[in-house]
């Protein structure tokens, strides 16, 4: 944007919904030095950074060049003070960034429970038939809430019963991963979702299941993930290890109840079509036993809002900050609210003390105070530096950060884009060389990573001989590419070498036993080894 202006900007105001990544924790300092490059008198940030090591750091460093920087969360005890349209560009900044917030706060995905329902509270008929509850507007709606969100979840039954799809149904560009929970692993042999040329599926089981199912589903490329006790908190924390952000539940009732009491619902999207279908207790509800018993004991939802979708009405609100996990909800619990409040769910049956509007101020509150935690720090031994994720803390490391590299003349969008590509080079075949040049156009380092997998196992006779043996030696050039290229990254890496020692460099990647260190820290760690090893050569030339 700043290159954009072409000088125009100088002297104006820049605006950003999120505070930028910089500082020696993100190894990234661009951002920071094109506003400052740009000559803006003044940044406008809508939300400081949620994750602590990265929290107010460029907001610091662009004060530092002289630059006067307006923090409009800060606004929100200002009273009359703050106009009506400052107010509500920060609740808007935050609900942009709402995802990130409840991810800090929560220490889960932020997760959307999403339901359509007749105008009796009926999801099917009584003989489980719901194909369509609501118009096409309404499904037109949820197919661009897929492609917000890293996955699309559902039970067992739900498989079972509908044999979905669960895409964008869109032929190019990001589809979510769709992840099916089934503790009996009572599937069919034949689904949509195991067909993964269209989009990756997960399966989370109950360790030891159905143990040739598993082969089967393998086979097809379904990844399978087994769990001692698989609970919905446990896939929802299984989930955020992956560095999922956004998380789409499309689950039926007996699966939603249990997911919303243990605080893995964030927010409620319910559709409601005007229909009757009847049916008694046989057709089911969109929510199964919660254990509630009086009225005033409901769950209130805030943040409400209401939207029509051709014949059918949308409402959304967030689930109170009580019912969540981490930060967040151990503040509720203790009675914090942003009107400073001391009350408990049940003492009241008025809905609008009860249902806090400032729900989102209340988690950005929370993830801020975690901030202050991270200032202080005991421990024994030097921690390892890991990082996976290319937008969380250490995340320069990551090869999908966005640091091109330049290699034999050619750029590539990351290292990424690279280390895929090369897995063809110098095949004589026409796929081979079509991989190439659709993974070096990718507009995204997953994207390039789709396209790289897929060619490798549809067409492995277009890999190269050599590869097993020259993946090494193609990571380690591309990653000291990069290294000496960039200074955020390299000093990053450095940081990890103290008085006391040297970091252990760990790509903590929850699905990756290779390259990362897998789903119980005991894989390969080929990447945050070679990470090592480069900068030991880079400590030997200084």
């Amino acid at each position: 944007a700043c290159d954009a202006a072409n000088g125009a900007a100088r002297g104006g105001t820049a605006y950003v919904n999120l505070e930028p990544v910089h500082g020696d924790c993100a190894g990234e300092t661009r951002a920071v030095e094109a506003l400052v490059a740009s000559g803006v008198k003044r940044v406008v940030v809508g939300v400081a950074h949620p994750l602590p090591g990265l929290r107010g750091k460029a907001i610091a460093a662009l004060r530092d060049h002289g630059i006067d920087v307006d923090v409009l969360e800060s606004c929100e005890s200002a009273g009359d003070a703050v106009s009506a349209a400052r107010a509500r560009a920060a609740e808007e900044c935050r609900r942009v960034n709402e995802a990130l917030l409840y991810r800090v706060a929560t220490g889960l995905p932020f997760s959307v429970y999403k339901y359509a329902m007749t105008l009796d509270g009926k999801i099917a008929t009584s003989t489980g038939h719901s194909s369509w509850v609501t118009g096409a507007e309404a499904r037109e709606r949820v197919f661009r809430e897929r492609k917000r969100s890293d996955a699309v979840v559902v039970g067992g039954q739900t498989v079972r019963q509908d044999d979905p799809r669960l895409t964008s149904r869109e032929e190019d560009g990001f589809q979510p991963a769709r992840i099916v929970l089934s503790r009996s692993l009572n599937l069919p042999d034949e689904a949509q979702l195991w067909n993964v040329t269209v989009a990756p599926t997960i399966v989370l089981t109950v360790k030891g299941k159905r143990p040739d199912f598993q082969s089967r589903l393998r086979a097809k490329g379904v990844e399978v993930v087994e769990f001692d006790d698989l609970t919905p908190l446990a896939a929802a924390q299984y989930m955020h290890a992956r560095g999922y952000l956004r998380c789409f539940w499309e689950c039926g009732g007996g699966l939603a109840a249990p997911a919303l009491s243990s605080g893995v619902f964030h927010n409620i999207m319910a559709f409601v079509a005007p229909k009757l279908v009847g049916g008694g207790k046989d057709a089911p509800t969109p929510l199964g036993d919660l254990g509630i018993q009086a009225m005033h004991d409901a769950l209130p939802l805030s943040g409400v809002g209401l939207e029509v979708c051709g014949r059918d009405i949308l409402m959304r609100g967030y689930v109170p900050n009580s019912s969540n996990t981490g930060r967040l909800g151990k503040m509720a619990s203790a009675g914090y609210s942003l009107r400073g409040l001391e009350f408990h769910v049940g003492e009241s049956s008025d809905d609008d003390e009860r249902a806090d509007d400032g729900t989102l101020i209340s988690v950005e509150h929370a993830a801020a105070s975690l901030a202050i935690d991270d200032e202080v720090c005991h421990m024994d031994e030097l921690p390892p530096l890991s990082f996976f994720k290319a937008w969380d803390e250490n995340g320069a490391l990551s090869n999908f950060a966005p640091f091109p590299v330049t290699i034999d003349g050619a750029v590539w969008m990351t290292v990424e884009h690279y280390y895929q590509a090369q897995k063809f080079a110098g095949v004589d075949s026409k796929i081979a060389r079509d991989a190439i040049e659709d993974i070096k156009r990718a507009i995204s380092p997953e994207a390039a990573a789709k396209i790289g997998r897929s060619v490798q196992a549809n067409h492995p006779d277009c890999v190269r001989n050599d590869w097993d043996n020259a993946k090494l030696d193609v990571m380690r050039r591309a990653l000291v590419e990069k290294l000496t290229t960039f200074e955020g990254p390299r000093s990053l890496l450095l940081k990890s070498v103290c008085d006391d020692g040297r970091q252990r460099v760990i790509e903590n990647s929850p699905m990756d036993a290779i390259w990362g260190a897998g789903r119980d820290g005991t894989g390969r760690n080929l990447l945050g080894a070679l990470l090592q090893e480069i900068r030991e050569q880079e400590l030997r030339r200084r």
